[in-house]
């Protein structure tokens, strides 16, 4: 998969975040909009780039062309280099749990 698209996570995207002490949960819940993590390297990276270990920060000038008012939080007209992977649970979260992921607070690209 590597070299394809990088991957759009939910993470908060921090320069430190991965570290030994976060290895059981890695997941840094946003607080803001921007940046995001993207990861893993796409075909619009150098060759040290292309591996699970590369993150790099999303940027509000991704979706500029975004023909859509007000913009999608997901649509990133100008990161073509960037995809998503849709994963299934092994066990269905909770009603609440699915809230939290998904209402953050930073769900409005404003």
């Amino acid at each position: 998969m590597h070299g394809n698209v990088a991957e759009w996570t939910l993470d908060q995207y921090l320069p430190d975040a991965y570290t030994k002490s976060s290895a059981a949960n890695p997941w840094e819940r946003p607080a803001k909009p921007y940046p995001q993590t993207v990861r893993g390297g796409s075909w619009n990276d150098g060759p040290d780039q292309l591996r699970c270990g590369a993150r790099l920060a999303s940027d509000p000038t991704w979706k500029q062309q975004d023909p859509q008012i007000p913009k999608s939080i997901w649509y990133l007209t100008d990161a073509q280099w960037v995809g998503f992977r849709l994963v299934r649970p092994l066990k269905v979260p909770s009603a609440k749990e699915m809230y939290l992921y998904w209402n953050n607070g930073v769900e409005h690209d404003e």
